[in-house]
């Protein structure tokens, strides 16, 4: 899940997928006008970004083409997948397997159990071990995604739809999750402390209260009665133990900021967010042109011209600024990042008014967890770039795909809910 584009794994998905489509036709479609037009909007000025704007050679552009075409590919399928409940019980299963398997890597790199030169045991590649990457990182670690920030986000994101379908006992029981919900909470909660990203501590708990201000009638439930008599034994345990995990690196770092300078200057100069030099860079980057079409998303080293130019001569070394907001208009320009974020903003709308719509339907739980994933991705990604690494970039397709396809599943109680 690290940084780079291997060209193999990357496109092993998208050709799966194209071998289900001439096995299974009638699978590769999008009912959702809007989504469609959004897509389609997409498709054209990322295109026309390889062919007017991107300077690189021609199998740069082959391969961002694969790249770029892997993900709609990918995300058209997902979406027109229909979920059943046996599928919803195993994504759960393997996003907390994974989430598992994370947090083991993250140990591995910051006690060094095992020195390793191998990716998946948390070496990460321009280091040549497992040290190397914990002397490096300086007590906020990666994992395997070769950037804390990034596996902050993802652990944040998994937080908040374990928690959503934990406290939503009608989801749990029809899903038969039992306690995987409860274990990838909690083994999401330990990621973000391992990262030592302070934007992802703060944002749980703001999720949280969201989630109680939302749905008021959980507050006095035996689960939040249950989440309160866990909270009452690890607050202790977590102030004595937590240092273990990175929590120390995190309250040093809720230290510094200064609440007297925050405002909303502030943060939109990246003074209070420490990235006050790589917004300053990509302010100065917009103004370069009108990018009403951008590059076009592709391979790394393409898309770190697009919004590096040629900041790279200053010597200081920044992989792009920090903010998808900023590094959006040199990918997919502005028409292409104007319907990004409409599709997603579509998403929430639209997974939302269902849940509202239908609050008993099994699939609440769900709706309303993937609701708030992308309304705290979109928030955290002031602070950083989710296009920065193809593998984080498909992921979010991927999600946006299964919470379009989940939203459309069916139930007998919505049917009812219907006639009635």
């Amino acid at each position: 899940m690290g940084s780079y584009d291997i060209m193999g794994g990357i496109t092993l998905a998208p050709l799966i997928i194209l071998i289900a489509f001439f096995f299974f036709k009638g699978q590769f479609y999008i009912k959702d006008k809007f989504v469609r037009f959004c897509l389609l909007i997409l498709i054209i000025t990322n295109f026309l970004g390889f062919l007017i704007k991107n300077p690189s050679d021609k199998l740069d552009l082959f391969q961002s083409v694969i790249l770029f075409s892997g993900l709609i590919l990918t995300f058209i399928f997902i979406q027109n997948f229909k979920f059943s409940m046996s599928n919803i019980k195993s994504l759960f299963q393997v996003l907390t397997f994974i989430s598992l398997i994370l947090f083991v890597v993250a140990l591995n790199q910051k006690y060094v159990f095992i020195d390793s030169p191998y990716l998946l045991m948390g070496a990460i590649t321009g280091y040549p071990s497992v040290s190397s990457v914990k002397i490096a990182y300086d007590g906020r670690f990666p994992s395997l995604f070769g950037d804390y920030e990034l596996f902050s986000e993802f652990s944040l994101l998994m937080f908040i739809l374990a928690f959503s379908i934990f406290m939503d006992k009608n989801s749990n029981k029809t899903f038969d999750l039992g306690n995987t919900p409860f274990f990838l909470m909690v083994i999401s909660f330990m990621n973000i402390l391992i990262t030592g990203t302070r934007s992802g501590f703060i944002l749980l708990f703001a999720f949280v209260f969201l989630f109680f201000l939302l749905r008021t009638g959980t507050l006095f439930s035996g689960k939040t009665i249950l989440l309160l008599s866990i909270l009452i034994i690890m607050i202790p345990l977590v102030i004595n133990f937590g240092d273990l995990i990175g929590f120390d690196v995190i309250t040093r770092r809720m230290g510094e900021i200064d609440m007297n300078r925050l405002s909303t200057s502030s943060l939109v100069t990246g003074e209070q967010l420490n990235r006050t030099y790589v917004y300053a860079e990509g302010h100065k980057r917009l103004a370069e042109d009108s990018w009403i079409l951008g590059y076009g998303y592709g391979k790394s080293s393409a898309n770190s011209h697009a919004w590096l130019g040629n900041i790279g001569a200053l010597g200081i070394e920044i992989r792009d600024f920090h903010s998808l907001y900023l590094s959006l208009p040199m990918i997919y320009g502005w028409i292409g990042g104007i319907a990004y974020l409409l599709l997603i903003l579509y998403v929430i709308i639209k997974i939302l008014m269902n849940y509202l719509n239908f609050p008993n339907n099994p699939i609440g739980g769900l709706a309303l967890g993937f609701s708030f994933i992308f309304i705290f991705f979109l928030i955290n990604e002031l602070k950083i770039n989710s296009l920065r690494t193809y593998n984080y970039h498909f992921f979010i397709w991927i999600l946006i795909g299964i919470s379009l396809s989940v939203n459309n599943y069916k139930s007998p109680i919505s049917e009812v809910e219907k006639r009635e």
